[in-house]
């Protein structure tokens, strides 16, 4: 009865993590022609269904889950630029890439430090307020520098039909949609919030649910001709 009310109570916000498994599904489908790249979106949606079922559990049972989500997001930076490094042609790139990779782990930690005045106290547990916001500008900018040397090799005929034009597409909407709104978040999820913004509150989940359609379509177009950008 918990989650049925919770799921009553927050219809966007549950849709948007069982949504996940459409993607999911479409990779049971395509497994075969995944190129690495593709192989760790398969990790974050499988890692982002069982982060999103287990906070949907907590949230239904009045306990805070954003210890959850604080954790989660160094991971995602660095399974969405991992799909870059695999897919940039430029080595200059990819070594930066792979620095902020390094780096956007102990910065997570610092700011979760930085964000929570008590650690212990993980009934008032706070969402971390800059590291969302540092990852949202540096996928963006990962994003525009790929579209960029995707314009300047030409090796693509038709973008398209391209399956990584997709991802890049969906995780854009994602985190143009919310770099606004995520230094928001510590103020908003709080156990005692008293601030309330309507429909903006839904936002997020809007465009996680753009997002992952996006990715959908990229994981159909997935064929093994289509695992480099060079081909």
């Amino acid at each position: 009865m918990a989650y049925l009310s919770y799921i009553e109570r927050y219809p966007l916000a549950s849709f948007a993590v069982f949504f996940l498994i459409v993607p999911l599904g479409l990779v049971w489908v395509r497994y075969r022609h995944l190129g690495k790249a593709f192989g760790l979106l398969l990790t974050f949606l499988a890692l982002d269904l069982a982060v999103g079922i287990w906070m949907l559990h907590l949230a239904a049972h009045r306990s805070n889950n954003l210890l959850l989500l604080n954790i989660f997001v160094p991971f995602r930076y660095v399974l969405f630029s991992g799909m870059f490094y695999f897919n940039f042609r430029s080595p200059r790139i990819k070594r930066i890439i792979l620095y902020t990779m390094i780096a956007f782990g102990p910065f997570a930690l610092l700011d979760i430090y930085a964000s929570n005045l008590n650690l212990a106290d993980l009934h008032n547990h706070l969402v971390g307020r800059y590291s969302q916001v540092v990852e949202s500008a540096l996928i963006i900018l990962w994003v525009l520098l790929y579209f960029y040397e995707i314009i300047n090799s030409l090796k693509v005929s038709n973008i398209l039909t391209y399956p990584f034009f997709w991802v890049c597409a969906g995780l854009l909407i994602f985190y143009s949609g919310n770099i606004f709104y995520f230094p928001f978040w510590y103020y908003i999820n709080k156990w005692e919030n008293n601030l309330r913004l309507g429909w903006v509150e839904d936002v997020p989940y809007i465009v996680e649910i753009i997002s992952l359609s996006l990715f959908s379509i990229g994981i159909w177009l997935t064929r093994p001709h289509h695992d480099s950008i060079q081909s």
